[in-house]
């Protein structure tokens, strides 16, 4: 039997500016209601709050709840797998099979449907008090599972994604793994690398631009700064994941260019807002793939709950943790929050504690 689901939510109605509001829910079939206890600020949530956008973008997408990496509570479920009472993590891409409505079938994976919608991206993200969503869209923390890392889920599946969709790796001939870039997205990519799919330090590389940064990732890679290096002289590289975005992915392309062996493969995962110059010339030389990721599956949430329990890895993903949340009591503490975040973009993510 459907059912009215009203929410109260902070909505951003303009860069910097958020208005607390009323959402109406549809509660039916499969669906669950949770109630959002953490969230965790991205990169993506401060390009809104900012206005670092294209005008049309934002006129599209505001007014909108932010935010799309989060953990909650179910109050209410009609899923048969999932129970009033659990803590889940949220899978904030919503296909259209999922959805209430009629779509045509798709094989695309979830990430890549067209008429998917994902929360905090032109669709009511994690920012309000009753969200409901398919019991498709969650999966269980375990009641040993730190909640502090369990919230890194949706960050880290972006990275694990695209490595799950490569046949190889590595092959005999080239065992290495490259990695450009030294922030988070880069820093989840090499941890998935090696406590997941098993990538040696040795054959691990991590480029950066910070050397403070890159001493992070020694305990399981080898890390080499982007200035002083001889990229077209390195043999044995054939995966190098672009995890830099912004001014520095044509760089970044061109040096895995020089770098990677023939036949290699290229994942494009840094997002930039303007176009790139790349050496087609010796893409076309060398036979390289070049691949686009963006966002993940419910698999990969899945796989990533069933990882965490390694005390190496959670080791690794808590040097992201923050010492301390945010209390969000009311719209002030958001902006503040959000402030916070924008002025100091460091190595540790920004977390949300909700108080509705």
């Amino acid at each position: 039997m459907n059912k009215e689901v009203y929410s109260n939510a902070y909505r951003l109605i303009e860069p910097g500016v958020f208005e607390e509001s009323t959402i109406k829910h549809d509660f039916s079939e499969n669906d669950v209601i949770i109630k959002p206890t953490k969230a965790s600020v991205c990169h993506a949530d401060l390009r809104y709050y900012t206005g670092n956008r294209r005008p049309e973008a934002l006129k599209k997408k505001l007014p909108m709840a932010l935010f799309h990496e989060g953990i909650g509570i179910v109050e209410a479920s009609n899923h048969e797998n999932v129970k009033v009472g659990d803590k889940v993590v949220i899978v904030p891409n919503i296909p259209s099979r999922l959805q209430k409505g009629h779509f045509e079938e798709t094989e695309l994976q979830d990430n890549y449907d067209e008429n998917a919608l994902f929360m905090g991206s032109g669709f009511d993200g994690i920012c309000q008090s009753q969200l409901v969503i398919h019991g498709d869209n969650v999966v269980k923390v375990p009641d040993n599972l730190d909640e502090d890392v369990a919230l890194l889920a949706e960050l880290c599946s972006v990275s694990l994604f695209p490595i799950n969709q490569l046949k190889d790796v590595t092959t005999n001939g080239s065992p290495k793994v490259a990695v450009f870039g030294d922030g988070p997205v880069g820093y989840l990519a090499a941890t998935a690398l090696h406590f997941i799919h098993g990538i040696e330090k040795e054959n691990l590389i991590v480029f950066g631009a910070v050397e403070e940064k890159l001493q992070e990732f020694n305990d399981f890679a080898t890390t080499h700064l982007v200035f002083d290096f001889d990229f077209k002289n390195e043999v044995g590289v054939h995966t190098v994941f672009e995890c830099t975005g912004g001014k520095f992915s044509e760089s970044a392309i061109n040096q895995a260019i020089d770098l990677i062996d023939r036949q290699g493969q290229i994942v494009l995962m840094g997002v930039t807002e303007d176009l790139v110059g790349i050496n087609t010339r010796d893409v076309l030389e060398k036979g390289l793939t070049l691949s686009g990721s963006s966002r993940s599956t419910k698999k990969e949430f899945e796989q990533l709950i069933s990882y965490f329990d390694n005390t190496e890895y959670q080791k690794a993903l808590r040097k992201l943790i923050p010492e301390t949340y945010y209390d969000i009591k009311e719209i002030k503490d958001l902006n503040q929050a959000m402030d916070d975040a924008a002025a100091h973009k460091g190595w540790k993510k920004t977390y949300l504690k909700y108080n509705w």
